[in-house]
């Protein structure tokens, strides 16, 4: 990947580049490029993957059957999905006859129970576009924690050691990696700056790097004051943060998918679009 980098830039000599395709989910080939510094930015497709083409089908049929005109202009959220009333949750949450209570946009509570160690799902808005979890549709623990590492992947069914990823505050992330860039799609990984092995193990692979997400206030609101509120009790701008999804699923979609995997996981509870529910 680094050597095509290389030919793309002496042969055509522009300084931006722009990668798709399923080979640009290496989050790890990203990084190579990201820090050889042969470009002044990157922009990675967060569905670049097969599952990205139906972006392109609709592009196509916009501009060629419609008779729109794309506009150029850079891609900045991914939460494209589906869209779930207020009163749709609210049912589901009263039908769970799970015991529920309302906090709307006031997240401090949850921030409360990651930073002592509960494991939250958390599921608000629309689904993100591409096979990441970006504050809509995750499930949210203690990065400080060595033990959420063993604890977040044995109830996603997965092996111990696999990596978990981090999402951060946007103005944070010169304290935690070595130069690093906005990029809310978390395809693209950073070296850890010295230390932060023991200031945030759970999200820290054994190479010393992490596929993060950069978080913005005008970007996700209700996920930012998430991390804001873990860091108001904490000191630190950092989340663990990964899929909400049980072994062999995918990502969660409807709320009615949400409390089913709340109920049968192992979480300890579930902030769902303004709801709050904890297990006995």
């Amino acid at each position: 990947m680094l050597r095509l980098a290389e030919w793309a830039r002496s042969h055509v000599n522009e300084q931006y580049l722009a990668l798709a395709g399923g080979v640009a989910l290496n989050a790890k080939a990203n990084m190579a490029i990201h820090y050889s510094k042969l470009f002044s930015d990157m922009f990675i497709f967060p569905a670049a993957n097969d599952a990205g083409t139906t972006v392109g089908a609709a592009a196509y049929v916009y501009e060629h059957v419609l008779g729109g005109k794309m506009k150029n202009s850079r891609l900045r959220t991914v939460y494209l999905g589906p869209e779930y009333s207020d009163d749709e949750v609210k049912r589901v949450v009263e039908r769970s006859r799970f015991e529920a209570h309302y906090i709307g946009d006031d997240v401090n509570e949850v921030a409360d129970l990651v930073s002592k160690g509960f494991i939250v799902a958390w599921y608000q808005g629309r689904a993100e576009l591409g096979p990441r979890a970006l504050g809509n549709r995750s499930i949210v623990a203690d990065p400080r924690r060595t033990d959420m590492w063993k604890a977040v992947n044995s109830i996603k069914g997965r092996e111990w050691w696999r990596p978990l990823a981090p999402s951060l505050l946007v103005e944070d992330m010169g304290k935690y990696f070595i130069d690093p860039v906005p990029h809310q799609f978390m395809i693209l990984m950073f070296r850890f700056r010295d230390g932060m092995r023991e200031v945030v193990p759970a999200v820290y692979h054994v190479d010393g790097t992490a596929r993060p997400q950069t978080v913005a206030k005008d970007e996700n609101p209700t996920w930012y004051e998430l991390i804001k509120a873990f860091k108001d009790l904490t000191g630190e701008g950092i989340v663990l943060n990964t899929s909400f999804n049980l072994a062999g699923e995918p990502l969660v979609e409807t709320p009615q998918d949400a409390i089913k995997s709340f109920a049968i996981g192992g979480l300890d509870a579930i902030y769902i679009q303004g709801w709050l529910i904890r297990k006995r």
